[in-house]
């Protein structure tokens, strides 16, 4: 049978020294209200879409599952970041923390409302749906209205909370590599945008869509289909050269004003030159007269219509530079997020920050000699646990030991008793064997010759 062919060119094998040094992460929930949540249950999936492809997509949380068991599976897994959705048995109130492993911190969020991806989509008039295609790649971390300048004093400590919550977020997505990355395959957008005055923080999710912007309806319908095949092509029974429905002389150069609604700003020019990654220029005198039997353009000997295409020192022309419109439709899920505290560790440690508890000092010192204690309380708990473990597992191997003394010594009963029986059955067989020896020479019809007189007299 024949070797099945792999492709070396486009399905380039994953190195795996460099997919050691790629973020992973892992989006759970839990707790017994959070589990019994089906929205929040959601949420979680639609957030493991957010953090693709370097995520445990299909992972399955148990009622019995603690926290202890997803943080000691992060070391074989190579997972940095936990993402953990818990809902307050209480209150009700949705939280998510962000955690970095092995050694924190961790950062809790309380979700103040938040939107299913289906609930985003039923409000659009024209939703995006993700393909396989579209989570290959990590999405663009946007960060927006966070402030790291040292201002004064006072604003030193929210400068200090802003830079842990920037890294930790930075550090979940893979670094952009400007002169490996292809802008083709950033597809999608997370934007963390902070508001100054309530201190909220939106999280949104968007996905890119890069569309041309000078081309005729024409040229759209050609372009599409190719990728949508049930798509018509354009008639051609009125025109009479290719020319006509390239250029479109018939009715100027656009056919619909509505494709020339894009905002400027989302309007950037990218050029074609393979060459050099520079951007052409094209200079045009004035607009080229059209001939309307042949629909071409006529160039005067003036210079009226000629195009100066700025060339390169190898006399290689660029490209005209063409416009393209960059627009960026919402996915889903939306959150919008309040920060609550900052600890160590995950999920345990010292609060290093608290947004709506603050002590003094000497409330600090006490707490910290209080923690002090503890830890030496649950130190001498520990050796006194490891000395009982140790006195009932020697107790368990003496009882074992007797146990097996006793079973050897049965063993042994039970082997001479059934030695003692072999020799009585062959002391019996031998005194068998002896009998019939001794009456062997008695014949076998004694019976009748000692009666015959017997009968013949009656």
């Amino acid at each position: 049978m024949a070797k099945r062919r792999t492709k070396k060119r486009t399905h380039v094998p994953i190195d795996q020294e460099a997919l050691k040094g790629i973020p992973k992460s892992m989006v759970i929930r839990v707790g017994q209200t959070s589990l019994s949540n089906h929205s929040l249950n959601q949420l979680v999936k639609d957030f493991r879409q957010i953090m693709q492809p370097y995520t445990a997509i299909k992972l399955k949380e148990r009622k019995s599952n603690k926290l202890k068991d997803f943080v000691v599976m992060c070391g074989p897994l190579d997972v940095s970041h936990l993402f953990i959705f818990t809902q307050s048995e209480k209150t009700g109130n949705v939280s998510l923390k962000v955690a970095r492993t092995p050694k924190g911190p961790t950062i809790t969020f309380n979700v103040l409302n938040y939107s299913l991806s289906k609930d985003i989509k039923k409000f659009l008039k024209r939703p995006k749906s993700l393909n396989k295609e579209d989570v290959l790649n990590p999405p663009l971390l946007v960060l927006n209205g966070f402030n790291t300048k040292n201002n004064n004093d006072k604003e030193s400590e929210d400068n200090n909370v802003e830079k842990i919550i920037i890294s930790m977020f930075q550090n979940v997505f893979p670094p952009l590599n400007p002169n490996k990355t292809q802008l083709n395959s950033i597809r999608r957008v997370l934007m963390l945008h902070k508001d100054s005055v309530t201190k909220e923080i939106s999280l949104r999710h968007y996905f890119i869509d890069v569309k041309d912007v000078e081309l005729s309806r024409n040229l759209k319908k050609l372009y599409n289909a190719k990728t949508h095949l049930n798509k018509s092509l354009p008639n051609l029974h009125r025109k009479k050269d290719i020319s006509s429905l390239i250029l479109d002389h018939d009715i100027n150069a656009y056919t619909s004003e509505s494709e020339m609604e894009d905002d400027e700003d989302a309007i950037v020019k990218i050029s074609e030159n393979n060459q050099n990654n520079k951007i052409g220029v094209i200079k045009q005198s004035k607009k080229p007269k059209l001939d309307v039997e042949t629909g071409l353009e006529n160039e005067d000997d003036e210079g009226e219509g000629k195009r100066e295409v700025s060339t390169n020192t190898n006399n290689i022309p660029y490209m005209a530079p063409r416009k393209k419109a960059i627009r960026l439709t919402e996915v889903g899920p939306r959150l919008n997020l309040r920060l609550v505290k900052i600890e160590e560790g995950i999920c345990s440690g010292k609060v290093l920050h608290h947004e709506f508890v603050h002590k003094t000092d000497e409330e600090i010192r006490l707490l910290e000699r209080r923690h002090q204690a503890k830890l030496r309380l649950k130190e001498q708990r520990k050796k006194e646990q490891e000395a009982n473990i140790a006195k009932k597992k020697a107790a368990k191997e003496a009882k074992k030991q007797r146990k097996l003394e006793r079973r050897n010594a049965r063993k042994e009963l039970e082997d001479q008793d059934k030695l003692n029986e072999d020799q009585n059955t062959s002391e019996e067989s031998d005194s068998e064997i002896d009998s019939e020896d001794h009456f062997s020479d008695v014949p076998d019809d004694i019976d009748s010759d000692l009666f015959s007189e017997v009968e013949d007299a009656m």
